[in-house]
């Protein structure tokens, strides 16, 4: 497998334009160092706050926050349209990810939660610039490969760490451990905002409810946008159960869970490869179509997992489709939108996404206080919202357009 991506690779670099090397090459590096922090941070942030004592309810919060900041994306959106994005790209992940040096002060699980939900919402901020910055930075006929080359690199790495860090923990505090990868965070950024592009700024500043306006104008988009709204809600709403599952009722160890994170990470990385042919020739739609249905498999497979073998099959799920939503959303933005839209699209989705962030992780708790319902049975009433979803994205059509 490893032979078969390298000459992948190899056959993609060379039959690539020069300035698209120069900036494959930046990202790949951005995204290498990313994955340490990413390794230590997403896999371990919901178990270490477990184990500090942090309640269900601060879970759930703690798990809304990286889908909650989009909202503020919606809000940064118009401001990015008068400005140079990248300088505020750079800024928001140097502050965001530097937030995890505090971390030698904090043994409480509420400060604790505090530092993590801030972090993400920072990070939201530039995410509408990031998209129309990744139009740019890679013609039409090489993104979805270049996009998931990058993204190789970057599970690739987080495999190979994931493990490591889950033994580090076993033995060493998160106290040192985030503040080093951290830094690893930071230098991402710095290294990304090194990419060559051409920049486009509206001097005509708009409103921060223009992009609301699409839902109205375009109907295609307002249906695909209520079937991934109700898709993801169906799988927001398991995210704060799963660390409760593997803490509280499998007991697992830090190890243990850095062997499902590696596991999760070899899927993930594998299938990048897969969805960005797919996305290159199929499209992002789609894409996204694919693993709508695939999602469901991860909340049956938690839903009966009563040991560590029946919670990897659902980390296997979660890499494969973790790696096909994040390819298959940017393309199928820019399947749906107008060059010059496609900053208010993405502005749409994320706002979205926030409130499902927000709502659905809630829910998920509020539903396990159910006696009826409980823990497992969040899990089924997930992967019903998850089929409605896939149900509701099968009657959505794109539209024909070109983006030249």
């Amino acid at each position: 497998m490893v032979k078969l991506f390298i000459a992948a690779l190899r056959r993609y670099w060379y039959s690539a334009p020069a300035d698209l090397r120069h900036n494959f090459s930046l990202d790949f590096t951005a995204a290498t160092l990313v994955g340490v922090y990413v390794a230590a941070i997403n896999t371990f942030v919901p178990i270490v706050a477990r184990r500090l004592g942090a309640s269900p309810f601060l879970l759930a919060l703690i798990t809304a926050a990286p889908t909650a900041g989009n909202i503020l994306a919606v809000l940064a959106s118009p401001y990015l349209q008068g400005r140079r994005k990248m300088p505020y790209m750079v800024a928001a992940w140097t502050l965001g990810r530097g937030l995890f040096l505090l971390m030698p002060f904090v043994a409480l699980p509420l400060p604790f939660a505090l530092i993590v939900m801030a972090h993400w919402l920072i990070l939201s901020l530039p995410l509408p610039g990031y998209v129309e910055i990744m139009q740019r930075i890679y013609p039409d006929a090489y993104r979805g490969r270049a996009m998931a080359y990058v993204r190789v690199g970057y599970t690739a790495c987080i495999t190979l760490m994931t493990p490591l860090f889950g033994r580090l923990l076993d033995v060493w505090s998160y106290q040192y451990l985030f503040p080093v990868v951290a830094v690893f965070g930071v230098l991402s950024g710095w290294t990304f905002g090194r990419v060559k592009y051409q920049e486009v700024i509206t001097r005509t500043r708009k409103s921060w409810l223009e992009p609301w306006r699409i839902l109205w104008q375009d109907a295609r988009y307002r249906d695909y946008g209520l079937a991934f709204f109700v898709y993801g809600f169906g799988s927001l709403m398991t995210a704060p159960l799963i660390p409760i599952l593997l803490v509280d009722e499998l007991h697992l160890s830090y190890s243990q869970v850095g062997l499902l994170g590696m596991v999760n990470s070899i899927f993930w990385m594998l299938f990048y490869v897969v969805w960005g042919r797919t996305v290159d020739r199929r499209g992002g739609f789609w894409t996204i179509q694919i693993n709508f249905i695939l999602t469901i498999f991860i909340s049956l497979a938690f839903f009966g997992a009563r040991n560590m073998g029946l919670a990897a099959v659902g980390f296997v799920f979660t890499g494969i489709t973790v790696a096909g939503i994040d390819l298959g959303w940017m393309n199928a933005i820019m399947q749906f939108a107008r060059r010059d839209q496609i900053g208010n699209y993405t502005a749409v989705h994320a706002g979205l996404v926030g409130l499902r962030g927000i709502a659905a992780p809630l829910a998920g708790i509020a539903l396990m206080a159910i006696p009826w319902i409980g823990l497992r049975g969040v899990f089924l009433l997930s992967a019903f919202l998850i089929l409605l979803g896939w149900l509701l994205v099968r009657r959505v059509t794109v539209p024909e357009r070109a983006q030249n």
